[in-house]
């Protein structure tokens, strides 16, 4: 079994010499914790920065340094796109069966004597990349299990999280949280890992230096209420811009976004938005290079789709259409009447987050984007883009962009997906290619991306916590940042909304926050009366 531990090649010296202060700071407290561990916990770490500080050059050192000294590193991600850019790296719900439904019972399937056991056993750090966008229950999940394997009993004041083990999760509170079904305000915040019992015994390392975004004019020149590219997006990050109200006995959260970032509505904004990211389409359409570093980002999936379509009309050559076959299961005893009720054109037109439609249209050097874990080994992961080179009956090839295994080619087969959805009595299984188009994709999707070029399209506002954070994050400089905002009700087309959830970071208590004037207006609860709550099974918020 392949582990982090034995993949980076290079020596820890220079990345240690490259490190800032503290950068500095966290490398140490992670590696004296492996060296000399404290008995009875501490050993948890959460390395906190915004997008561009470093943490993936930290993780990497971190790695460097302890496969000098011989030591085992497993490293799992939240998302597919962010396991891709650490060598070796898998998605932490494939490297800990983490179960798919979860509870506050759930444990991991890790069976002691197994070899992931043993392999557990002999790790000297687990790091854990994008952890704010997971549920707290997996982390819970996680925590139990490792605790069995390491033999390690839940004793109250005296539990080692993680059965003792050091791990170092890292992330940005900042952007999007766990996504809950059909949940409010208050469901999406108690799913937040800092509703935990684990984050009372966790150690905040935090990044707040810049390393990502350059000194560019175009960051220099670009500036709202007297602050630089960098201050502003953190500063929608966090809540901390000054807001209007336009709707009565609604929350002031518009923000005006810097008439140096907009562009004009038309009436084709589709059309617009395509002309100002993808300029000299016509005749780099075909580059791999090209279509890496720009992507249009758009808060729902029916956006995205409008704007594949009108980005793929405009690619020379055959277009080829593959279509699902579906089928519906269920455990009826007679399913007869479901299959009259959901005849197969009515299963056909069905679409879900997440799951490749019936019909999907294509093109040679056309970009797509994975939307299932293939084989994370060689770069196949949820999020991963590629450039599609060959269109076959039974495969479609496509070159990796981006990430570890930028330029690498790949075959990706049709798969089974089993769909459950409350919505209907039955487990829809599709049979079709886990792709679909990615001139433009969602703002969830585009979490972990760094582009050079991003149009943010919002025909309508963004709906959830860190949902236009992220999108203003994804760039290197103001240079490549534009927004096309199309509002109803007469609100002028310079304002968005700005949903931050300041419940996120109730626990982090951080001079990066109060520096921005965040606004803490909330009580939080002690750590002893929320572990008391989780014991008894009462709700944290």
């Amino acid at each position: 079994m392949q582990h982090s531990a034995s993949s980076e090649s290079a020596s820890s010296l220079p990345c240690l010499s490259n490190l800032n202060e503290k950068q500095t700071a966290a490398f140490h407290s992670v590696i004296d914790s492996i060296i000399s561990p404290v008995p009875n916990g501490g050993n948890f770490y959460f390395l906190y920065g915004h997008g561009g500080t470093g943490k993936t050059f930290l993780y990497k050192t971190i790695l460097a340094h302890l496969k000098e000294l011989g030591k085992i590193v497993l490293v799992v991600a939240s998302s597919g796109i962010a396991a891709t850019l650490l060598q070796d790296a898998s998605t932490a719900h494939s490297r800990f069966k983490i179960p798919l439904e979860i509870d506050q019972a759930s444990s991991c399937n890790i069976k002691k004597g197994t070899p992931l056991a043993q392999l557990i056993l002999d790790a000297a750090l687990i790091i854990w990349d994008e952890a704010p966008m997971v549920h707290r229950l997996s982390f819970e999940a996680v925590d139990r299990a490792l605790c069995d394997v390491m033999n390690v009993p839940f004793t109250g004041v005296h539990y080692r999280p993680f059965g003792g083990k050091v791990v170092l999760l890292g992330g940005d509170f900042r952007q999007t949280l766990p996504i809950v079904a059909d949940a409010g305000r208050e469901e999406s915040v108690d799913a937040s890992l800092t509703c935990s019992y684990l984050w009372t015994t966790c150690t905040i390392l935090q990044l707040t230096e810049n390393m990502r975004i350059t000194t560019s004019a175009g960051n220099e020149s670009m500036t709202f209420n007297g602050m630089d590219f960098t201050r502003w997006t953190l500063s929608v990050g966090n809540g901390a811009l000054p807001g209007k109200c336009f709707y009565q006995n609604q929350p002031a959260d518009w923000i005006e976004i810097p008439k140096q970032l907009l562009v004009s509505p038309t009436d084709t904004p589709i059309q617009t938005m395509a002309s100002e990211i993808y300029t000299d389409f016509a005749v780099r359409f075909h580059s791999a290079a090209y279509l890496t570093e720009r992507s249009i980002i758009t808060p729902t999936n029916r956006n995205v789709t409008e704007i594949n379509s009108h980005m793929l009309a405009l690619v020379p050559g055959q277009q080829r259409a593959y279509f699902s076959s579906d089928t519906l299961h269920t455990d009826a005893v007679d399913p007869s009447w479901l299959e009259a009720e959901y005849p197969t054109e009515f299963l056909n037109g069905l679409s879900f987050n997440g799951c490749p439609e019936h019909q999907i249209d294509l093109k040679v050097f056309t970009p797509i984007m994975l939307l299932r874990n293939l084989n994370p080994e060689i770069g196949l992961c949820n999020g991963t883009r590629l450039m599609v080179v060959y269109l076959g009956h039974y495969v479609i090839k496509g070159v990796i962009m981006g990430g570890t295994f930028n330029g690498k080619t790949v075959a990706i087969p049709r798969i089974v997906l089993n769909i459950d959805d409350r919505r209907w009595p039955f487990v829809l299984k599709r049979r079709q290619f886990p792709v679909r188009l990615c001139y433009a994709m969602t703002i969830n999707k585009s979490q972990g991306q760094t582009l050079i070029s991003v149009g943010v399209y919002l025909p309508k506002p963004v709906f959830s916590h860190g949902q236009l954070y992220v999108a203003v994050s994804r760039v290197r400089s103001a240079d490549g940042l534009r927004f096309l905002i199309v509002n109803e009700d007469d609100i002028p087309c310079n304002y968005t909304r700005n949903i931050v959830y300041e419940e996120a970071f109730a626990d982090l208590q951080l001079p990066g926050h109060f520096d921005l004037n965040f606004p803490y207006r909330f009580v939080i609860e002690s750590a002893q009366l929320y572990c008391f709550k989780q014991s008894a099974g009462l709700s944290s918020v």
